[in-house]
């Protein structure tokens, strides 16, 4: 008898795990199938946008290149970036990892959109302070663009709250100097201009473009920041609809 009921409550212990089991896979099939419904909502809202095009000047300091003309890659994407802007950060890690994923397949040009009133007068914000500095210093020599983009951003915390650490980044490159020469900041402050080709996207702001990061994806405006399984399946949609734009069919059989 005790034997039996042994054998019981092994029974019922095995019966509870296995329902906990089957109820934690079930969830998590229905999370996913959430998150790719949610996805392909979002591929399919993109595509319904209207195409506002890209600015009349495109920044010339670009963080990937697949092609020399900037609308030849499947993914084209103009972002407007404050170096000092935490969703800026998030942003970029992803791209970074993007670029990885996608590599060949994009071309992104950083329009330069400090949100700070020393250069911006396009938006009226002043969150940043030594944000227009930075712009500067990364726009003075474009042999070290994406060195000094980088390191702003793996430092982000330290550009934010240190002067001095903005200014020694500087001089490690040797661009201080350079960042006053006006001809450097009219550039900058062009690229910055550009926001205001943009019809108004709130009844607060003027311009369109008004907060970073604000992306021109294949000429579609897209403000914010998504999960990353979102921003992947657009760009596959964008690399899919490429291929498809092709006058001709391609593949390889596998020889023996």
């Amino acid at each position: 008898m005790k034997k039996n009921f042994s054998i019981m409550s092994l029974f019922i212990v095995f019966l509870i795990i296995g329902l906990a089991v089957f109820g934690v896979i079930e969830y998590f099939k229905v999370r996913e199938a959430a998150q790719e419904a949610e996805t392909q909502k979002l591929v399919n809202r993109f595509y319904r946008l209207p195409v506002k095009g890209y600015p009349s000047f495109i920044s010339p300091y670009w963080t990937s290149r697949s092609t020399e003309v900037f609308e030849e890659a499947p993914i084209q994407i103009v972002v407007y970036m404050d170096f000092l802007c935490p969703d800026c950060l998030f942003l970029e890690q992803q791209l970074r990892q993007l670029k990885k994923e996608f590599a060949g397949k994009m071309n992104i040009a950083f329009q330069f959109f400090p949100l700070d009133g020393e250069c911006n007068h396009v938006v009226d914000k002043d969150l940043h302070p030594g944000a227009c500095e930075l712009s500067y210093y990364a726009a003075a020599d474009p042999n070290h663009f994406l060195t000094v983009h980088n390191e702003i951003f793996d430092q982000l915390e330290k550009a934010r709250t240190s002067a001095e650490w903005r200014r020694d980044l500087a001089q490690k490159y040797g661009v201080y100097e350079l960042a006053q020469d006006p001809s450097v900041r009219e550039l900058v402050n062009r690229i910055i201009e550009t926001g205001r080709e943009y019809e108004k996207t709130s009844e607060k702001y003027e311009h369109g473009i008004r907060s970073t990061p604000t992306m021109i994806i294949n000429g579609r405006m897209v403000i914010g920041t998504f999960p990353y399984e979102q921003m992947e399946a657009l760009f596959q949609a964008l690399v899919d609809e490429h291929e498809e734009k092709r006058d001709f069919i391609e593949n390889w059989m596998p020889r023996k």
